[in-house]
């Protein structure tokens, strides 16, 4: 498979476009608060946006259709969560964390309990973050390959290097202006997929859920008491709402973006702004997962059980095969840039939200490196540092995703989401027990990692037949960590009240 001298073009100029885009905000990078947050002017629309494009990656443009072709409808019912999350957030997180002069997330956790937590957060969101990074560029390189035939070591590099450019050098406002029209090219992908299938083979949405149906990929299993399940509807409703409420309350990543908001009022349209950018991106997936499976269902040569066998054991990889062989030229190239554009702007948030945490938290904490903290090198470096430690972990977990048996969608839930949970137990906690103090947090953090552990790794770690299903990986170790929290803040001593007065509801 091979691009034409048209497609390279288009790559090698959206390349351009985003680094001179990074090149273009330099100039305006004279202060932290600049270079993290925007100067917390940042419109609310565009911040809806680019959480959107960060928390989506190619991961989920890649996963979610092969996912559906592997296994079928039940994972898109997790979209019911979409507009259940945004009071949650916006009623509880909000209103405490934007009501604190703080630019990393975790300088919360020191006003609320100690440094000691703040520390801790923060050494485990950046380990989890490179981990995510690492992650993004694999899977981006992975479709890159199967479309190209490039070299895969070669690809993770140059989609590292590149990345890492144009973000330390434009800051925040880099990543949300790219973050946007890379959002508009996934965007513009995943529509322009099931459309080009249904004029190629003349049927649409109806006929293509007969075919899916008839394959038995729209069974559904509503309920089980068995957590082994891989997917049930109430399961993957849990799932993601959890994970969802987990990630707007944890992770830098997403606080960055409504701490970079003017008001309390925007930020709360941008956590809307992102639930509707979710639900749409989602639904055009769902139809490229249809029309994928249709086509090449229509046009295999093979019996119906032998298809799907086949086209199960290659689901990750039918995007990208499609895009390269059945679109035209130019096409195919844009649609490279799409899966490029979910990665960097993933990989973009990644590297920022690090060089935020490392130097807020670690270099002026604790008074270290304090010349190249004003004058910007230290972010900067921090940047450099990141994108590197990202090149290196995407490598790792190339070996990694040819040694297992899990998809792209499991793959990411158990080695990305092992502390979403017990990080957010630290925040609702916090914002939510009044007489939560050091005790209550760090119990409730332990009880909360430990089952993560034991939702991810039951079978690997702890002899179990099978593990847990990834949909539990959130919700279960948030629910039993916040409830222990709860649970030893009756039995200790309550804080005093002028050390919790604004850091709780």
């Amino acid at each position: 498979m091979q691009l034409t001298t048209l497609d390279v073009v288009v790559i090698v100029l959206y390349m351009a476009l985003i680094s001179i885009i990074g090149i273009y905000f330099s100039r305006r990078q004279t202060s932290r608060e600049e270079y993290l947050l925007g100067g917390r002017s940042m419109h609310w629309m565009l911040l809806g946006g680019s959480m959107m494009a960060t928390l989506l990656s190619t991961i989920s443009f890649l996963s979610v259709p092969g996912e559906m072709i592997r296994y079928g409808i039940a994972y898109m019912a997790g979209i019911i969560a979409m507009p259940l999350f945004v009071p949650v957030a916006n009623q509880i997180l909000l209103p405490v964390l934007r009501g604190l002069p703080i630019t990393s997330a975790y300088e919360y956790l020191e006003k609320r309990f100690d440094v000691r937590f703040r520390s801790l957060a923060s050494l485990i969101f950046v380990l989890r973050t490179i981990i995510w990074m690492g992650l993004i560029i694999y899977t981006c390189s992975f479709a890159i390959v199967e479309i190209t035939s490039w070299n895969l070591y070669y690809t993770i590099v140059a989609i590292g290097l590149v990345t890492t450019f144009y973000t330390t050098t434009g800051g925040l406002r880099t990543v949300v202006w790219t973050d946007n029209l890379q959002l508009l090219i996934l965007l513009g992908g995943a529509v322009a997929i099931p459309m080009m299938i249904g004029f190629s083979i003349g049927s649409g949405p109806t006929e293509w859920w007969t075919t899916f149906s008839g394959a038995g990929r729209t069974n559904i299993e509503t309920f089980s008491w068995d957590p082994t399940v891989r997917i049930t509807v109430v399961g993957i409703i849990l799932g993601n709402f959890f994970w969802n409420i987990c990630t707007l309350g944890g992770d830098q990543v997403a606080i960055q973006r409504y701490l970079s908001c003017p008001n309390l009022s925007a930020a709360r349209k941008s956590v809307w702004m992102f639930a509707a950018f979710n639900f749409v991106v989602m639904v055009a997936l769902l139809f490229c997962g249809l029309s994928l499976f249709a086509f090449y269902a229509k046009t295999s040569n093979s019996s119906i059980q032998q298809f799907q066998e086949e086209i199960a054991g290659r689901a990750d990889k039918v995007m990208p095969v499609f895009i390269v062989e059945e679109l035209p030229a130019g096409i195919s190239g844009l649609l490279l840039a799409a899966l490029l554009a979910a990665a960097m702007s993933s990989l973009s948030s990644g590297i920022n939200s690090i060089s935020g945490v490392v130097v807020s938290d670690f270099f002026e904490r604790f008074n270290l490196f304090k010349i190249y903290v004003k004058n910007l090198w230290a972010d900067k470096m921090v940047s450099l540092f990141a994108g590197i430690l990202g090149i290196i972990t995407a490598v790792s977990t190339a070996f990694m995703a040819q040694n297992t048996e899990w998809n792209l969608v499991e793959l990411t839930g158990r080695l990305n989401h092992i502390f979403v949970g017990p990080l957010a137990v630290l925040f609702f906690g916090g914002i939510l027990f009044r007489r939560a103090g050091i005790s209550a947090a760090l119990m409730g953090f332990v009880a909360g990692a430990l089952m993560s552990l034991f939702v991810c790794f039951g079978k690997e770690w702890f002899g179990m037949e099978k593990s847990y299903s990834f949909v539990w990986v959130v919700p279960l170790p948030f629910l039993v960590g916040l409830a222990i929290a709860g649970l030893i803040a009756i039995v200790f001593p309550k804080p005093s009240k002028d050390a919790v007065d604004g850091l709780t509801l």
